[in-house]
């Protein structure tokens, strides 16, 4: 069974696992060498005892000769042909132990030939992973040349910015120009005239105007435009109104969500409370368990020290008695043939012995056998263990080599490591445990081989004395058969002692169950600690991305001054020309629109900025809260495990008690019985003796008639009749004393009898007790099948969960991979778009500068008309795509954040005490602990594959704002040009 079980599939051993195997292997070895040797050096002794017992058997057919001897011989024979096969199953035995020592060391040979395979299959996941490594580290290259390329991307926004300012100082330098500014305002003049088709100077002619009257014109355009203007803004205040309507409903849906997210905590909260309760409800219950046990062997040690001073007293009184009564008893004896029956069945009880010691030799062997199994299993286990163990160092330093910031990976990969050295340590014990049973399973067997061989000298020594005990045979019978009734009475008691402690070790079981559960959610407590500071990482992360931001809106904000100011300057120079730059106030129109929308994104920022700082808050509170639950669980935990050690110490002063009670108990009860017997026979005796007695009572009665009739009707006689009389006197005197002192011990004997009596009704009561206990026992018993029911029902549905999470996890990896390739394409379209747009800026730049320099007053004309339609089809393009991209990027990120919650709904909806009750079978234990490891591992697993999935799809949403921000910034360009 060994064999098959360490040649596992997943089975991964190590070198140190070899060396302790080999040493189990070595002790076990050295154990049955022992038990052979031991059984070899017994043999000798036995052949010369046999051949005492045959010189005795020689002596006793030369001295006797009487009735039956032939008959004696033949049953000698007969034992001795049994002795003799005894000793050839004794060498079969130890046959058996050396194929058991061979086939043993062929496992080991088995074993080292599976490690050379395993190690074979750990090179091939070692070239596996360092494939996944180098794919890994192709995709950190591709990552970083998309960071080189928004890098590029903020270079050429600032060379654009660059740009736009150097234009600026153009247009300063074109105003400069006062002659070409006057051409321009009457040219701007006419072109007004032509399109309103209204006069603006009614006196002169524009072209032909004087500088003085210009003022006039154009203060007459502006009230036109002011005009406009005003009709403008009252279309524009509905608008704004929306805007802030639409602010009002976003800020209330947050104080909504918040409002969730606090009911959640609190809920969450009230649950830890309840389950922290229940825990301590299941410690005092524990505790008073304990405490009832202790109050029970109390009571029970009380019980037998009243019973011992009980039976001292009966000793005492019956001694008295026996000392009276021993010389009237050595005057009965039986005849030669029943001394001869007794010694027979001395002989028949002698082998009923052997064949119980035998039977209990087998028993304890089949127990050594599945210790054995036990053991290789556990060993196997070990292994799996270990080699897993070295495995997850060798992937701890890989990871450790390569990605160094990866410190959430590292914290998870640590933890998992100490919950192996935890199982690791757990195993161990268990195997120290199993290796100590083994020990203790052979010494007892090498005590019953002892006292076999203790029998055996035994029916020897009563052979070679049979001579010289036959007077005292009819005694021996009668000790035997007490010592049956008594040994009967004594495994009574014993059964019962040990189904008594059976229930303190199931208790005692129960409560470290109880403080496994506890480790095991002090474990679940600490990681979710752990989850909560990765989750503050996060959020200082993000704080500092916050805090960069605040940077870029500062810088955006001195940029928006500094526009501020040259538009300032631009208004100024337009004043002092007469105001008729209308481009100008174009531009202006448009870096206003522009400062509104940054001014609406610098308050989303600053709300998003307080929403993360409240979620930093309480995120902190709860890390305060958890740290306190932390502390709260460890001390628990602490309390139960002293309580736990305490109950163990007491167990084990209880068993040694319990022991000296049971010899204590078994020499009280053979002497009891022996003294009930001979009370029984002197009663016997005594009764029949006063029946004697009064008989002759009655006929000393009739007697003392007859004399006195006799005296009566000789009154007259002589001296001589008197000296009858008075001897006849004497003799009634003699006869009534004795009658007397009969009387006494007829007193004596009656007040025996109540006392017996009583204790009778005494041992009546007690049998009721455990009667009673009895049944208590079979209802708890009852009571834990149910409830092994119920959790193997529970467990079936885990594993339903378990199945259904799985599918689950598959989804979100595939919608995950749809994620991923759909960023990459909107990356492809991102670059795309940004040299489509590059060489639309270029083909503008270049036609405006040239017709600048070249043309006149129609060539003024003409280029807004040109810059117009050519700033046309790239926005109207960007306008187009922008909304495919975020319909795109919505649709995989709902899915993914649905089945978040789905995986997060179902691992809150799994039970948080996973197997809370114990089995009443002590031979259920292992699977029950194998099945909650492996929940707990699968909840765990699910955990980390859930806070991966929300890593990713944070850094799915960063992504999207980011090209949110630079689609928004490429818009405002094109604007601007």
């Amino acid at each position: 069974g060994g064999s098959q079980i360490a040649s596992g599939p997943n089975m991964q051993l190590s070198q140190p696992g070899i060396t302790e195997v080999q040493g189990s292997s070595s002790i076990r070895s050295t154990v049955m060498e022992t038990s052979t040797s031991a059984s070899t050096g017994s043999s000798p002794p036995k052949t010369v005892l046999y051949s005492k017992y045959e010189v005795d058997i020689d002596t006793q057919k030369r001295s006797t000769t009487y009735p039956g001897k032939e008959h004696i011989e033949s049953i000698l024979e007969e034992y001795s042909q049994q002795v003799r096969d005894l000793q050839k199953r004794l060498n079969d035995n130890t046959e058996l132990h050396e194929q058991q020592k061979f086939s043993l060391r062929q496992t080991i040979v088995d074993l080292q030939t599976k490690l050379q395979e395993v190690q074979m299959e750990r090179d091939a996941l070692v070239d596996i992973r360092r494939r996944e490594s180098q794919t890994q580290e192709d995709i950190k290259i591709q990552l970083q040349a998309t960071v080189h390329e928004l890098q590029t991307a903020n270079h050429l926004q600032e060379e654009m910015l660059r740009e736009a300012n150097s234009q600026t100082e153009h247009l300063k330098k074109m105003v400069h120009g006062h002659e070409e500014v006057l051409h321009e305002l009457r040219g701007v003049l006419v072109d007004y005239e032509d399109s309103t088709g209204k006069r603006v100077y009614e006196h002169e002619n524009i072209s032909g105007l004087h500088i003085r009257n210009l003022g006039t014109a154009f203060s007459k355009v502006l009230r036109d435009l002011d005009s406009e203007v005003s009709y403008l803004k009252g279309r524009i205040f509905p608008l704004e109104e929306q805007l802030e309507s639409l602010k009002k409903e976003s800020q209330a849906k947050t104080e909504l969500l918040l409002q969730q997210h606090q009911d959640r905590i609190e809920q969450l909260i009230n649950e830890h409370e309840q389950e922290m309760a229940a825990l301590t409800d299941k410690s005092n219950s524990a505790r008073s368990h304990a405490n009832s046990i202790q109050s029970q062997m109390e009571i029970i040690q009380e019980q037998a020290r009243n019973q011992n001073s009980m039976y001292m007293r009966q000793v005492s009184q019956l001694e008295s008695t026996v000392s009276q009564l021993r010389s009237e008893l050595r005057e009965a004896k039986r005849m030669y043939e029943d001394k001869i029956e007794d010694l027979e069945k001395q002989l028949h009880l002698a082998h009923s012995e052997m064949a119980e010691a035998q039977t209990e030799r087998d028993q304890y062997s089949q127990e050594s056998g599945n210790l054995d199994d036990q053991l290789q299993q556990l060993l196997a286990d070990l292994h799996k263990k270990e080699m897993e163990l070295s495995l997850e160092k060798e992937q701890n330093k890989r990871l450790w080599d390569r990605d160094t910031g990866n410190s959430i990976t590292i914290d998870h990969l640590r933890r998992e490591l100490d919950n192996k050295n935890m199982e690791l340590q757990r195993m161990e014990n268990i195997v120290k445990t199993m290796k100590t049973e083994c020990q203790g399973q052979m010494e007892r067997q090498m005590a019953a081989i002892k006292e076999k061989n203790e029998s055996i000298e035994k029916v020897s020594s009563l052979t070679a004395q049979l001579e010289s005990t036959k007077e005292m045979l009819r005694k021996v019978v009668e000790d035997l058969t007490a010592k049956k009734i008594n040994l009967e009475a004594s495994e009574r008691t014993v059964s019962d002692l040990t189904a008594c402690l059976q229930e303190k070790e199931r208790a005692i079981e129960i409560t470290n169950e109880e403080v496994r559960k506890l480790r095991s959610r002090v474990d679940s407590k600490l990681q979710e600690l752990q989850h909560l500071k990765n989750e503050g990482d996060y959020l200082q992360n993000v704080q500092s991305e916050c805090e960069t931001l605040k940077l870029q809106v500062m810088e955006k904000e001195r940029v928006i001054e500094i526009f501020q100011k040259q538009i300032d300057n631009m208004t100024q120079i337009v004043g002092q020309h007469g105001r008729t730059a209308g481009a100008m106030e174009v531009e202006k129109s448009q870096l206003v629109k522009e400062i509104s929308d940054r001014k609406l994104e610098v308050q989303e920022l600053k709300i998003a900025m307080d929403k993360k700082e409240d979620r930093i808050r309480e995120t902190e509170a709860r890390l305060s809260e958890l740290e306190l639950e932390k502390v709260k669980l460890i001390n628990t935990c602490t309390e139960r495990l002293r309580a736990v050690k305490d109950m163990k110490r007491e167990r084990d002063q209880l068993v040694t008690e319990l022991k000296a009670s049971r010899t204590e108990l078994a020499g009280l009860a053979e002497e009891y019985e022996n003294l009930k017997r001979n009370y029984r026979d002197k009663s016997e005796e005594m009764e029949g003796i006063t029946s004697k007695l009064r008989m002759q009572l009655k006929s000393a009665q009739a007697e003392l008639e007859q004399t006195r009739a006799t005296l009566k009707t000789m009154e007259g006689s002589d001296g001589h009749a008197m000296k009858v009389a008075m001897g006849m006197q004497k003799q009634i005197t003699a006869k009534r004393g004795q009658i007397d002192a009969l009387q006494c011990k007829i007193k004596f004997l009656e007040e025996a009898m109540t006392n017996a009596t009583k204790e009778k009704h005494y041992l009546k009561e007690e049998k009721n007790k455990l009667s009673q206990e009895l049944s208590c026992i079979a209802t708890e018993n009852n009571k834990m099948t149910g409830e092994l029911e119920i959790l193997r029902s529970q467990d079936r549905r885990l594993k339903e969960k378990i199945a259904n999470m799985e599918a689950a996890l598959d989804k979100a990896s595939m919608q995950f991979a749809e994620c991923q390739c759909i960023i990459q394409c909107q990356e492809q379209e991102a670059m795309r778009f940004k040299l489509q747009h590059t060489l639309d800026i270029k083909e503008l730049q270049g036609p405006g500068y040239t017709s600048g320099s070249t043309s006149g007053k129609p060539r003024h004309i003409s280029l807004p008309l040109t810059h117009t339609h050519a700033n046309v089809p790239p926005s109207q393009a960007f306008q187009g795509f922008i909304p495919h991209v975020s319909i795109v990027k919505e649709d995989p990120l709902r899915d993914l954040k649905r089945l978040l919650q789905e995986l997060r709904s179902t691992i809150d909806e799994m039970p948080s005490v996973v197997l809370s009750k114990s089995d009443s079978d002590g031979r259920r234990e292992l699977p029950l602990t194998t099945l909650r490891n492996t929940i707990g591992s699968t909840c765990r697993q699910l955990q980390n594959k859930m806070e991966n999935l929300q890593n990713l799809v944070e850094t799915l949403q960063m992504k999207n704002q980011g090209s949110d921000i630079y689609s928004i910034e490429i818009t405002s360009i094109s604007f601007k040009m």
